[in-house]
């Protein structure tokens, strides 16, 4: 799963910078992210996690079709992450590798401040080698709230995301648009 996820990082984000080349600005946006994983499991620590992420704006302003949300514009998101430290299990260790797809919402609220919802499907893979739980892989809904800011150039986003209410991944990301 390793070896997969990692290609699957490096396909997402060529993919993503060769289409972002060719497209008008704003559109299309890639960055990676950081953040905290918590498993719903009894004895299970904190992990800590890291990827990819990027996305096309489809619906909004400087999207790809013009559409009224009030400012706001509807993207297609994916996101790719890992585990960079494992997090301490009953008589072990666990991590967590995830792909999701999402639809996602920013609504601003300034010129440089907006909030984030989405919602989407995410395939996550959890490995433990405590003898008291299971590792598997599971498919699930998943939706997160955010806010962000525009620095520089790019915006810098906080988010939560729920995997079915077992994963809770608190995160923080940059993303640059092209």
């Amino acid at each position: 799963m390793k070896n997969t996820t990692v290609l699957m990082i490096l396909t997402l984000a060529a993919g993503l910078t060769a289409v972002g080349t060719a497209q008008a600005e704003g559109k299309i946006y890639v960055g990676g992210k950081v953040g905290v994983v918590q498993a719903d499991f009894s004895g299970f620590d904190n992990a800590f996690n890291a990827g990819v992420y990027g996305g096309y704006n489809m619906l909004g302003k400087n999207s790809h079709f013009a559409a009224n949300l009030n400012g706001g514009t509807l993207a297609v998101e994916g996101e790719v992450t890992l585990s960079v430290v494992k997090g301490d299990a009953p008589i072990g260790e666990w991590d967590l590798t995830s792909v999701g797809a999402y639809a996602a919402y920013r609504h601003p609220l300034t010129d440089y401040f907006y909030l984030k919802g989405k919602l989407g499907l995410v395939r996550y893979d959890i490995d433990t080698s405590a003898t008291s739980a299971s590792s598997g892989t599971e498919t699930s809904l998943a939706a997160g709230i955010g806010a962000g800011w525009k620095v520089g150039p790019g915006s810098l986003e906080v988010e939560i995301t729920t995997y079915e209410s077992d994963i809770l991944f608190l995160s923080t990301g940059f993303h640059m648009s092209f």
